[in-house]
């Protein structure tokens, strides 16, 4: 704005000193205006390369901010894919103890069961046992059953009349020892 302004002043000046300087025969006039009106083209020569250079820097600042901003999108669009990408990880390891969870769940069940199960068979046992042995006593024997039993019993009694009975020492009240069934002559009473 400044060289605009300073381009539009100076072209008048230097339009009115060739002005005075051809009217003029002084010649120390228009040299002075020659040397203006050079000074002058030599301050507008510097500030169009002023100008140039301002505008160079800013396109060159224009290109690093460009550079920049994609450089920050696309570390922007990492984070993003890293984000996701851990996301999805979390997801499949919630999943993970979900099921670890459930498998637990279901393995405490199942060993509860097993374990109630078994002391239902070690309770319900003896019952099962005591109820055999009672269905087998409320049949009727067959013959064979009770020819045995009466063959034990035939053969007990026909041992213990030919073996005598086994004598038994005990003590009396004076404290002699004695065998129980015998006289003091150890005969049989």
């Amino acid at each position: 704005m400044k060289q605009r302004h300073i381009l539009i002043v100076s072209i008048p000046i230097a339009s009115v000193l060739i002005l005075m300087v051809g009217c003029s025969s002084d010649s120390r006039l228009g040299d002075l205006a020659q040397q203006v009106t050079h000074e002058q083209a030599a301050q507008n020569q510097r500030m169009a390369e002023s100008t140039q250079r301002i505008a160079q820097g800013s396109q060159q600042l224009i290109d690093a901010d460009a550079k920049a901003r994609r450089e920050l999108i696309q570390m922007q669009n990492g984070l993003r894919q890293d984000q996701a990408e851990l996301a999805k990880q979390r997801d499949a390891l919630e999943i993970a103890r979900a099921e670890v969870a459930e498998d637990r769940l279901t393995d405490s069940q199942v060993a509860n069961c097993i374990i109630a199960v078994g002391v239902l068979i070690a309770a319900i046992a003896p019952l099962v046992l005591a109820g055999i042995s009672l269905v087998g006593l409320w049949r009727e024997p067959s013959r064979e059953e009770e020819g045995h039993v009466l063959i034990e019993e035939l053969t007990r009694e026909l041992i213990a009349d030919q073996v005598p009975p086994i004598p038994r020492l005990v003590q009396n009240a004076t404290g002699e020892l004695r065998i129980q069934g015998s006289d003091a002559d150890g005969h049989r009473a």
